[in-house]
């Protein structure tokens, strides 16, 4: 068979896709795209029902909070959700259902909790209203702030780093590898009594905790991401004469970005709360500092407060991260990766 004889249908065929092209106009190829107006695209990127749910989801998690359900727990269960029930009371008799206590193997996931250790809405919201014009507290989450934000970027540097390197020289990760695991299956909160005495109570030591933290987060998924690079794509792209630059900026970064990015996330909240726990254990200033002296004094409106702060802090850390995704992987075919934040 003839080489011709392959090539002519091939010839063919593009000498009929470009005649179609040719027919086709500009105009004619807009009026095949389905228009949609800017509010109508809007509304459906808006999701009414999921919003909708949230809103009921948050007021029902309000109900239980506001009306001390949540704190009666599950160790006292009856018919018709009450203990006694009263029935026909003017003739002055009654009638009590039976309950049980509620346990799983033993521990009840949401036993009864006294008054004195329970905290309202309303005692959580007088805290804000309070510390808006403190500036004590604008120092104190300022510092929580800086010490979550540098401890984040130096440990994602670094183990985003250490994983390329190690995930892309084979010979480099056999050597080190095994340090680096023993490293990494020790408990980094069992240093924090070290990093104290080095490094003191200030800032620093708290900046140090998170690193340590974070570096492993986000190291350990970006080796594995590397090393999972498709190899066929390399091959192709060496074949075709790229450099080790090439290399890395057309395939291997494309090829980690998601995992990495999925890393960072993690490793936002991850640092919030490192520092956090270094506050608690022995801090100057910080939020951490306000949250184990508002539970020491049984202020749990203060300390649920605290923590909803500490949320939103991670929160947007987060959102920022996810946007940052939303904009590195618009190649994708689709953007569930970078949702952190939908509204």
């Amino acid at each position: 068979m003839r080489s011709s004889d392959v090539d002519e249908p091939r010839e063919a065929d593009m000498a009929d896709q470009t005649r179609l092209a040719d027919a086709l106009s500009q105009e004619d190829v807009e009026a095949l795209i389905p228009k949609e107006s800017v509010w109508r695209y809007r509304l459906r990127r808006l999701d009414i029902p999921v919003q909708l749910m949230r809103i009921a989801i948050l007021f029902g998690i309000w109900a239980l909070w506001h009306y001390d359900h949540v704190w009666d727990g599950l160790t006292s269960l009856s018919f018709f959700g009450w203990d006694r029930v009263e029935v026909f009371g003017w003739f002055g008799w009654s009638m009590t259902w039976f309950s049980w206590d509620f346990s799983i193997l033993g521990i009840q996931p949401l036993p009864y909790v006294q008054e004195t250790f329970r905290a309202s809405p309303g005692e959580t919201w007088e805290y804000f209203t309070q510390i808006y014009h403190e500036k004590l507290f604008w120092e104190d989450l300022w510092v929580t702030v800086k010490e979550a934000l540098f401890g984040f970027a130096i440990g994602s540097v670094l183990g985003l780093l250490v994983g390329i390197v190690l995930g892309r020289f084979q010979r480099v990760a056999k050597t080190v590898g095994p340090f680096i695991v023993v490293i990494n299956a020790m408990p980094k909160i069992a240093f924090l009594p070290l990093i104290l005495i080095v490094y003191g109570v200030g800032e620093t030591s708290k900046v140090v905790l998170a690193v340590i933290i974070v570096f492993f987060i986000v190291q350990v998924p970006t080796q594995a991401a590397v090393a999972l690079v498709d190899p066929d794509l390399d091959l192709v792209a060496r074949t075709m004469g790229a450099s080790q630059r090439q290399l890395f900026t057309k395939v291997t970064l494309p090829g980690i970005t998601p995992a990495v990015f999925g890393a960072l996330r993690l490793s936002a909240v991850i640092s919030v709360l490192a520092v956090v726990f270094g506050e608690i254990f022995s801090a100057r200033r910080g939020l951490g500092q306000r949250l184990i002296t508002a539970a020491n004094q049984l202020s749990y409106g203060d300390t649920f407060a605290i923590v909803f702060i500490l949320a939103l802090i991670a929160l947007i850390m987060n959102g920022a991260i996810g946007f940052a995704e939303r904009k590195a992987l618009r190649w994708q075919a689709t953007q569930q990766g970078g949702q952190v934040i939908s509204l």
